[in-house]
């Protein structure tokens, strides 16, 4: 072999021998693990000088479960103490309650201003003596004189329904017609005295504002007599009020109001 030939073969030698080992470093490069995409990505950052990886946030506490507070129970609101109920005023309407057929046909009789025959007088007395109180029969006798102008037996009927039953003074005519029989007669009469007692002791201080409505009412029309009447009436009431405040009510027993009402005069 030639000088030449030799240093060819030299010379390839080398190169295959090159050849494989850049094969094999090749090899082993790619056979190196690799980092994960994740990792390379967070070091790159800082790697190259970038802006820091945001810190995940803590993570907070649990909070507590607040204390559990009792509720304090509220004040009872103060009610107002109740009010007491009116008291309600007594029926004193005598006539709504059941009564005997005759007794029904001369109370009508008797509003309608007409008489009653004596036997029908004799009826509503006899019922009057066997039920002591019940004041109707006398009150329709009452009734029955004013609408004859019987006043001193008008007077006397309204004593007898007034002892038979208290309420019979509730009336709506009574003392009207009482406070009438006395400014029609003169205070010497026995109509005058009889009717004034009846009043002073059923109504006593009650009566006057009656008494000054139908005396106001007699000047207005000119009636001076009975002015003068009912103002007879008026000073008997007062001087009769004025006597048992000053004796005390036990004198007489005539005081038909409270002890300290009869002051009041």
């Amino acid at each position: 072999m030639t000088t030449n030939q030799t240093a060819q073969a030299s010379r390839n030698t080398w190169l295959w021998l090159g050849l494989l080992l850049a094969v094999a470093v090749a090899l082993a490069v790619w056979l190196m693990p690799r980092p994960t995409t994740g990792t390379s990505e967070a070091a790159t950052p800082a790697a190259q000088g970038g802006e820091p990886a945001i810190a995940a946030a803590p993570t907070a506490p649990k909070a507590e479960p607040a204390p559990t507070v009792e509720a304090k129970p509220q004040a009872e609101e103060k009610t107002a103490a109740p009010t007491a109920p009116a008291p309600v005023a007594k029926d004193s309407d005598l006539f709504a309650e059941p009564m005997p057929d005759f007794m029904v046909d001369l109370h009508a009789r008797v509003l309608d201003k007409k008489w009653l025959s004596a036997r029908q007088q004799k009826q509503l007395y006899e019922y009057g003596k066997e039920h002591k109180d019940d004041a109707r029969p006398q009150l329709i006798l009452a009734w029955d004189a004013r609408n004859r102008e019987w006043d001193g037996i008008a007077s006397d009927m309204y004593r007898i329904a007034y002892k038979a039953d208290k309420r019979a003074k509730d009336d709506p005519n009574m003392l009207k017609d009482l406070v009438f029989v006395a400014g029609a007669h003169t205070e010497q009469t026995v109509e005058f005295k009889d009717t004034a007692e009846l009043i002073h002791n059923v109504y006593g201080l009650d009566a006057l504002p009656k008494i000054d409505g139908e005396l106001a009412s007699a000047k207005e029309h000119g009636e001076q007599t009975k002015a003068d009447r009912l103002t007879k009436l008026r000073e008997y009431i007062r001087s009769r009020l004025v006597s048992v405040s000053e004796t005390g009510p036990s004198a007489q027993g005539k005081c038909p109001v409270a002890a300290n009402s009869c002051t009041r005069v």
